[in-house]
C-alpha cells in the first residue's frame, strides 16, 4: 500500500506541475472542467490504493455497452 500511495503521490505531483501554469491562466469553466475530469481519476487512484472491490471503468462500460453490443451480433448473424 506504500508503494501505491508513493507511486500515485509522484503522479499527482507531476501532473500538477505540468497543469499548474495553464491551469492559474484559465477561465473559471476551464477550472471546474479540470476538477470535473480529475473526480475520475481520485476514484480510481482510491481504488488502487487500498485495493477496494469497487466497479471499475471497465464494468461500466461493460454493463453500458454489452447489450447494444449482443444485439449487433446478432443482427450481423441474421444477415448472413
Amino acid at each position: 500500500m506504500f508503494e501505491n500511495i508513493l507511486f500515485l503521490t509522484i503522479v499527482f505531483i507531476v501532473m500538477w506541475l505540468a497543469d499548474f501554469k495553464r491551469i492559474t491562466h484559465s477561465s473559471f469553466r476551464d477550472r471546474i472542467i479540470y476538477m470535473m475530469m480529475m473526480i475520475p481519476v481520485l476514484y480510481l487512484s482510491l481504488i488502487f490504493v487500498m485495493d477496494l472491490k469497487w466497479p471499475n471503468l471497465n464494468e461500466l462500460f461493460h454493463s453500458i455497452f454489452s447489450n447494444p453490443a449482443k444485439q449487433i451480433v446478432e443482427a450481423l448473424k441474421m444477415v448472413k
